[in-house]
């Protein structure tokens, strides 16, 4: 759903396919046009309207709006000043990605209310210019995970990755997060950036032993209602 008021503009959708509540994307526009989209919302019935993770600067009309946190996200950066050591799987980039199988692997691998639905694997691709998928094949049985790579100019963003629970332990994350990596290098930026929930603690610590750090500013999912 597209939300326009003069200027202003936002989009709107269902958070996934299982958590109803709306997920609200501000392109431009201030306090008073976000509580606007927020009414609309609600009338179409949305239980509540989350906004994407925001920076602590970014927040400011949100809460004016009646916003309040609701999920803090550690924000990570990995130097892509120095070259990436090689996956230690297989790893491969797909042109045409099978969401149905990325599907069945995010359904597993996260809780539902972090779930992607297909439209979220597709606004995952299309969060910048240029993007790829890569996957660890598994034979003629698919594939065992996945990661998605959004490259900006001097940043790249790691925007998504998973991994088969039943294939969990075998360093198939890290062959994944290698080779995100390496590829963002090759496009020319300067740094990775990733984020994820605080509690996710095993994720955090495979990434720092990759060697990203924790930024000191958290990004934040605010909600109304």
């Amino acid at each position: 759903m597209s939300l326009r008021r003069g200027w202003a503009r936002a989009e709107a959708r269902p958070w996934n396919d299982t958590v109803a509540d709306a997920s609200l994307r501000v392109v431009r526009g201030g306090s008073s046009f976000i509580s606007a989209c927020v009414e609309k919302l609600s009338l179409a019935g949305a239980p509540a309207v989350l906004s994407s993770p925001l920076s602590r600067s970014a927040r400011t009309p949100w809460e004016s709006a009646g916003f309040v946190d609701y999920i803090d996200l550690a924000l990570m950066r990995l130097s892509l000043d120095e070259p990436i050591p090689a996956p230690n799987h297989l790893v491969a980039r797909v042109e045409e990605p099978d969401f149905d199988a990325m599907l069945s692997i995010d359904r597993v691998a996260f809780s539902e209310f972090w779930r992607y639905d297909r439209r979220s694997f597709i606004e995952s691709t299309q969060a910048t210019s240029r993007s790829s998928v890569f996957v660890i094949p598994n034979g003629n049985l698919g594939i065992t995970g996945f990661a998605v790579v959004g490259y900006g100019h001097a940043i790249s963003y790691l925007q998504r990755v998973a991994i088969d629970p039943t294939w969990q332990g075998q360093g198939m994350g890290r062959s994944l997060i290698r080779a995100a990596a390496r590829s963002a290098r090759r496009h020319g930026s300067r740094a990775l950036l990733l984020n994820t929930q605080f509690e996710n603690i095993s994720a955090i610590g495979l990434y720092e032993t990759e060697g990203y750090t924790q930024l000191p500013e958290s990004l934040a999912v605010l909600r109304s209602g």
